[in-house]
């Protein structure tokens, strides 16, 4: 190989070397393009999702506290129908002794 024939050899290689530097360029934008739109999307399905956890967030918080004062008011309810049955207990006994006084003051006045 002489230096001409050399020359040509180099030049050659170094216009391969070039436009497999722009093909390379141009495949490394294209892929940058593409991963650019698709993070972009992920992004936004990423805010969405948080914003509508950050909704069902405050609608549970909403549920928990009515739920908490429906508790509170059972309770009181429960509490107060103890009442209710213990005096009615009281007033069964109460209404016994007086339906047998009664009877036993019918027994004697005949």
């Amino acid at each position: 190989m002489n230096d001409k024939e050399f020359q040509e050899f180099v030049v050659q290689q170094l216009v391969k070397l070039n436009d497999g530097q722009d093909k390379l360029s141009r495949d490394v934008a294209r892929i940058e393009q593409t991963h650019g739109e698709k993070l972009s999307a992920l992004f936004d399905g990423y805010k969405t999702i948080t914003e509508k956890l950050e909704e069902h967030t405050e609608i549970l918080n909403d549920h928990t506290t009515t739920l908490a004062s429906h508790t509170s008011i059972l309770a009181d309810h429960t509490e107060r129908l103890q009442r209710i049955e213990n005096k009615l207990e009281t007033h069964d006994i109460q209404i016994q002794v007086l339906d047998k006084t009664k009877s036993n003051k019918r027994s004697k006045a005949k």
